[in-house]
């Protein structure tokens, strides 16, 4: 019983990543495409797609049940492209998954229980889409992360937009430096610039 869950489990994946797509929109970047959903979304070529997460903590958005259905990151862990080299950033990720909750308050509400370092900041209106902004952040074995997560009803779907950077703690790697809040704050811009790109079209009945 347990081999063929096993086996389940791995055949969902594999129809979840032969339902996005990502293709060259310009020289300089990718296009993430989900046509179940009718969501895309522009990130920098530089950056990585996976259809998992890549980093010792996952985001508060994605779970077993809920896996991502896009995830475009970068990271030094394996000599990959990082924007500051030798600090002790060790990668961003831009998330998207989506749940199927009545409303958007259900949806966070679903995603942020039991998170005591959770805030909601408010809406904001993001490419002519409303969305509530949420933020949380942890730390855990000299890993520590902040996440800013953005989510929104539309189609009868809740969906949901992580905006992760995680770092190291600071001298647990020789020649390292810690981060400035200049060089993070370039970080989230480009995280930001990622989800200014977000567009969700409507579902069309039949």
């Amino acid at each position: 019983m347990l081999k063929l869950k096993m086996i389940l489990m791995v055949f969902g994946t594999a129809l979840i990543a032969q339902a996005q797509q990502v293709t060259l929109a310009t020289p300089s970047l990718m296009q993430f495409s989900d046509p179940d959903y009718r969501v895309t979304f522009r990130y920098p070529a530089k950056w990585n797609y996976s259809v998992g997460n890549e980093f010792y903590t996952p985001v508060m958005i994605a779970s077993p049940d809920n896996p991502p259905r896009g995830f475009v990151y970068f990271d030094s862990i394996n000599g990959g492209y990082n924007p500051y080299p030798r600090t002790n950033l060790i990668g961003a990720e831009f998330v998207y998954a989506n749940r199927h909750e009545t409303s958007t308050d259900e949806c966070l509400k679903s995603v942020l229980q039991g998170d005591a370092n959770a805030k909601i900041l408010g809406t904001e209106e993001i490419n002519g889409v409303s969305y509530i902004h949420a933020q949380t952040a942890s730390a855990g074995m000299c890993h520590q992360y902040s996440e800013d997560i953005y989510a929104t009803h539309k189609n009868g779907t809740c969906y949901l937009f992580d905006l992760a950077a995680q770092t190291l703690c600071p001298g647990i790697v020789d020649n390292m430096r810690t981060i400035t809040n200049s060089e993070l704050t370039q970080v989230h811009a480009s995280l930001e610039k990622i989800l200014s790109s977000v567009e969700i079209s409507a579902i069309k009945e039949n």
